[in-house]
């Protein structure tokens, strides 16, 4: 009996869990954001390989330079069916930013930070409660995220460190 209702807990799970993201030929294209928009020298590549998101480059702080970034193409992406974004990540054993933008133009995003194990796939788990709004990296007391209405991803890296960074991510599913 306990096996039955331990098989039946995990199948109700699973059936919660959805893809929002996987790195296919279905994907949204994905662009560099650095911090060259405010006169930084950081630089990145971001590609899809093989079906992962891979996301490298240099931090750089001259300048007053200091991040680099990728974000999606503007598309629809209806999350108000999820609390929990699941990430399977890869990264060099340095925290990075996931970020969701409800609209391409005003500069606010929401973001929550995670760490990578270097060299080691990783799940991370990120509420959506937990993302908090933020405009040219400067914590804004509102708007709350509306989860129905996401225009992009993105993550960032922005350690205050000149360093060289990798992170690549496999998919992205909500629960």
């Amino acid at each position: 009996m306990k096996g039955l209702a331990l098989a039946a807990a995990l199948c109700s799970s699973m059936a919660l869990s959805a893809p929002v993201l996987e790195f296919n030929a279905n994907t949204p294209s994905w662009s560099v954001l650095n911090d060259t928009v405010m006169g930084g020298v950081s630089s990145s590549q971001v590609q899809i390989k093989d079906g992962v998101l891979e996301f490298t480059g240099q931090v750089r702080l001259e300048n007053n330079g200091g991040f680099a970034g990728v974000r999606s193409s503007p598309g629809r992406f209806d999350l108000s069916g999820f609390s929990v974004l699941r990430l399977r990540v890869k990264g060099d054993g340095k925290r990075y930013l996931f970020q969701l933008g409800t609209n391409a133009r005003n500069g606010v995003t929401y973001r929550d930070e995670f760490d990578t194990v270097a060299g080691q796939w990783t799940i991370v788990t990120i509420p959506l409660a937990s993302l908090r709004p933020t405009r040219f990296g400067q914590r804004l007391a509102g708007p709350a995220l509306d989860p129905s209405n996401v225009v992009f991803f993105g993550f960032m890296i922005g350690n205050s460190r000149a360093e060289q960074f990798a992170l690549e991510v496999d998919w992205i599913e909500g629960q």
